[in-house]
C-alpha cells in the first residue's frame, strides 16, 4: 500500500508542475477569464500538493476530484482534439501527459479507497454488538 501512496503523491506533484509548463503554453491563446479559471484550478493543484505531506488522506480525496475535473474537461472540448491533429508537439505532449497523468491518479485513488476499506470495513455503530 505504501507505493501506491507514494505514486498517488508523486502524480499530485506531476500534475502541479505540469500545470505550470501548461499556464505557460496558454497565457496568449485563452481569453483573460478563461485562463483565471484555469489558474485557479492549478492554484488547486499547488493546495493539494502541499496537503500530500501534512494532510495526505485528505490530499488523495482533492486529487480525485481535481483529476475528475480536470480530465473530464480535458475530454469534453473538441479544440484539443484539433491541436492534436496540428502537429505541435510540446502541447501535444502536455495535452497527452496530462490526461494520462490525471487517469491514472483517478484509478489509482479509487483502488487505494477499496483496498482501505477491504482492510478496516465499516460499519454502522453498534454494528458488532448482540442484540
Amino acid at each position: 500500500m505504501n507505493g501506491v501512496t507514494r505514486t498517488i503523491q508523486g502524480l499530485i506533484l506531476f500534475s502541479t508542475v505540469l500545470g505550470v509548463f501548461f499556464l505557460w503554453q496558454v497565457y496568449l491563446l485563452l481569453p483573460a477569464v478563461a485562463f483565471y479559471f484555469v489558474a485557479v484550478g492549478w492554484g488547486l493543484f499547488l493546495v493539494d500538493s502541499i496537503l500530500t505531506f501534512v494532510r495526505p488522506r485528505a490530499a488523495y480525496y482533492l486529487g480525485l476530484t481535481l483529476g475528475i475535473l480536470a480530465l473530464g474537461e480535458t475530454l469534453s472540448q473538441q479544440a484539443h482534439y484539433a491541436l492534436i491533429m496540428s502537429g505541435n508537439l510540446t502541447a501535444t505532449a502536455t495535452l497527452v501527459l496530462g490526461s494520462t497523468a490525471q487517469a491514472m491518479l483517478i484509478s489509482l485513488v479509487i483502488y487505494y479507497v477499496v483496498a482501505r476499506r477491504r482492510k478496516d470495513p465499516w460499519a454502522w455503530p453498534g454494528a458488532n454488538s448482540q442484540a
